[in-house]
């Protein structure tokens, strides 16, 4: 889901849909859309209204909008969970934005909980000063842990020579191995076979 699939205004989907709001898109439902199996509401309301739980307002009017423009494909009244599926995709682009700025406030938060002080030229010098000192001291302790980390001359014994090596070297490098490997099993198998015809 992207920013596009959001109404240009804003509505408003904090607003929870009551229970004359609900019984008044189902009637209306019901009215325009044939049963697939004829049955009495009575029976099946307990179900609708247990679909219909904790939607809001807004979302219902929409998914009831869309299911006039067919947007389940067909043309009978909708099952309790079609028509929680249809509310469902309604509120994506919503939810979605929701993940987004929950996903961008937890990144931008220390660990204690407090917000970044981000440098700004016209922020709270205290909130910068804190900002600078917590990054400093995580340059540091980075430092320290590199710095600390020695280097196994056995495994980067070539180093230095692998940096400065082109990407035809390190092909060349590659096919004379394979060369050499295919070279030991030839004479791994003609050692066997000449075994096997004395």
């Amino acid at each position: 889901m992207t920013e596009s699939n959001l109404p240009a205004a804003q509505p408003d989907i904090s607003r929870a849909a009551t229970d004359t709001e609900k019984l008044v898109v189902l009637t209306r439902l019901l009215s325009a859309y044939p049963c697939r199996t004829p049955s009495d509401f009575r029976l099946v309301r307990p179900a609708y209204m247990q679909a219909l739980e904790d939607v809001g307002q807004w979302a219902l009017f929409e998914a009831e909008r869309r299911i006039n423009q067919n947007s389940l494909g067909h043309a009978f009244m909708p099952s309790p969970s079609e028509l929680r599926a249809e509310i469902d995709r309604v509120m994506g682009p919503f939810r979605e934005r929701e993940r987004r700025a929950a996903e961008e406030r937890r990144r931008y938060t220390w660990e204690d909980d407090k917000p970044r002080a981000l440098p700004a030229p016209k922020g709270n010098p205290n909130a910068v000063a804190n900002w600078r000192a917590r990054r400093n001291a995580e340059k540091a302790a980075a430092a320290v842990k590199s710095a600390g980390a020695p280097v196994d001359q056995a495994l980067f014994a070539d180093k230095n020579e692998r940096m400065t090596r082109t990407a035809a070297d390190a092909v060349s490098n590659f096919m004379a191995r394979q060369d050499r490997r295919h070279d030991a099993l030839r004479s791994e198998s003609g050692t066997e076979t000449g075994h096997d015809d004395g």
